[in-house]
């Protein structure tokens, strides 16, 4: 990489230095990839659609970042000036709904098994599969690295706000985005060893973790079976 295609160069946070251990510890294992897919229905502007996430990454530096850490004292975040979003398209048209099942189960199988390159920009990608004339299937794929829970429906609804925008000729307001450099020197300025006595305070006494048995997690998402359960327990109050 070319130091002109750096914009910044930052450390990691405490949850994304977790999150990079455990990528780099089981690399094959698909932790912390995270894949969404969703049918959008009605007319479809590619074009305004590939806009309107080209500028949602042009604006948070945080889509436009890679990671580095071999040969390094710490692991760091490199922010790239300029990203270009991948989006693969398919024509499913002409393939029955089952085939078009099957061939999304594929798709999904191969994406997770296709992972990211952690040291390469961006580490997302999405994937449009048009299934007849009025529904395009949406495969949304990204690194945890990059977004949290709490992030992911902020990004899409500013996607979807600017790509109405654009549709319709109509000027949109976004907040200014702040770098995620604000988060990091913010971090950094915590007093840790206050945060460490509060803790040990709150936690003294726990002995070892609870066990909770996950199920088959992973595997049954990618053969298209739904991920979540629900058991109903009863906790004494002790």
């Amino acid at each position: 990489m070319s130091s002109t295609d750096i914009e910044d160069i930052l450390s990691l946070s405490p949850i994304q230095k977790g999150l990079l251990f455990h990528s780099l510890y089981a690399p094959d294992s698909g932790v912390y990839f995270q894949q969404m897919n969703c049918v959008l229905r009605g007319e479809l502007d590619l074009q305004a659609f590939r806009q309107a996430w080209q500028q949602s990454i042009n604006r948070h530096s945080i889509l436009r970042t890679s990671f580095f850490w071999e040969d390094l004292e710490e692991p760091v975040q490199v922010v790239n000036r300029d990203v270009e979003i991948p989006i693969e398209l398919e024509d499913w048209r002409e393939l029955a709904d089952s085939e078009q099942q099957a061939r999304l189960l594929e798709f999904l199988k191969a994406d997770r098994q296709r992972g990211f390159e952690l040291s390469r920009a961006p580490l997302l990608r999405l994937a449009l599969m048009r299934l007849d004339e009025q529904r395009y299937r949406l495969v949304w794929s990204h690194h945890h690295l990059l977004l949290d829970g709490w992030s992911i429906p902020l990004l899409l609804k500013e996607v979807f706000t600017v790509y109405r925008g654009l549709c319709w000729k109509e000027p949109v307001q976004l907040t200014q985005a702040r770098p995620y450099r604000d988060y990091i020197t913010w971090l950094q300025r915590q007093p840790l060893a206050e945060a460490e006595r509060y803790w040990r305070e709150k936690l003294q006494g726990l002995k070892s973790p609870t066990t909770l048995a996950l199920g088959r997690g992973r595997e049954a998402q990618a053969e298209g079976e739904s991920e979540y359960r629900e058991q109903r327990l009863n906790l004494s109050a002790a």
